[in-house]
């Protein structure tokens, strides 16, 4: 079986899409898309890439990304850049990475102040 590129998944899935708004909206239409989806690899979730940057729901959000794994988003930069903070067990960093591989979670920090 070959194997598809991210991009590739996105359009294949776009186009049964399409074709099934085309398409009349008998019952063996819907059994064929479902055969269809059954071979497809899954939808990717959406890069930042993809995404317009929105300070309220993206600063201090969470992004998975496939070197570093989870990092926490701080601001958009020039460049389809974005600065992160990533978490390490002996250090955090801080560091600017391309969107296109940042892909959010849906989980968001709070800054909090601590009384001591």
């Amino acid at each position: 079986m070959p194997n598809p590129t991210r991009k590739e998944i996105i359009y294949a899935h776009d186009g049964l899409d399409i074709l099934c708004e085309r398409a009349d909206k008998s019952a063996p239409s819907d059994v064929l898309k479902n055969y269809i989806l059954k071979a497809l690899p899954p939808r990717p979730q959406p890069t930042m890439a993809e995404v317009e940057w929105d300070d309220d729901k993206h600063y201090l959000a969470e992004a998975e990304h496939p070197e570093y794994g989870k990092v926490i988003m701080l601001g958009n930069c020039a460049y389809e850049c974005i600065e992160v903070l990533i978490k390490r067990k002996s250090h955090d960093k801080y560091a600017v990475l391309t969107s296109n591989n940042l892909t959010p979670t849906g989980k968001r920090y709070t800054l909090t102040k601590v009384q001591e």
